[in-house]
């Protein structure tokens, strides 16, 4: 089991990667892909099975998440597992009519100013909760 599944856009990878060490720098098990998904797996499935074998999901939101249909999937996957989602805003947008009918509840992280790693440290304090 994990603690955390991160689910971002291609775009925010290095977001992602830099959230994903913060946490297991910090004794918090994390899942990402591509990282963590096994050769010859199915991709689809073991997205699915990683979120719900996770306490909570971190989503990097801006507004390529906000225009995927993977990261929607996911987001849905996790609401219907009961996975608590916490929102991490990298760029000054509001979700769209799909993402916000599961997201628009949980209290955003907003990492829009610099530096990225106070926020991250943030991250880990909320996720130890």
């Amino acid at each position: 089991m994990h603690d955390v599944f991160i689910s971002y856009p291609a775009e925010a990878k290095a977001t992602a990667d830099a959230a994903c060490a913060m946490l297991e720098g910090n004794g918090i098990r994390c899942w990402i892909a591509p990282r963590d998904v096994l050769p010859g797996s199915d991709w689809s499935e073991s997205i699915v099975d990683a979120i719900q074998k996770s306490r909570l999901m971190v989503l990097i939101f801006d507004q390529n998440a906000n225009e995927s249909q993977h990261i929607k999937r996911e987001v849905e996957r996790a609401v219907d597992a009961n996975i608590p989602i916490i929102p991490v805003r990298i760029e000054n947008v509001a979700p769209s009519k799909g993402l916000s009918y599961f997201i628009s509840s949980p209290h955003w992280l907003d990492a829009l100013t610099p530096p990225l790693e106070k926020h991250l440290q943030h991250l880990v304090d909320t996720t130890r909760q």
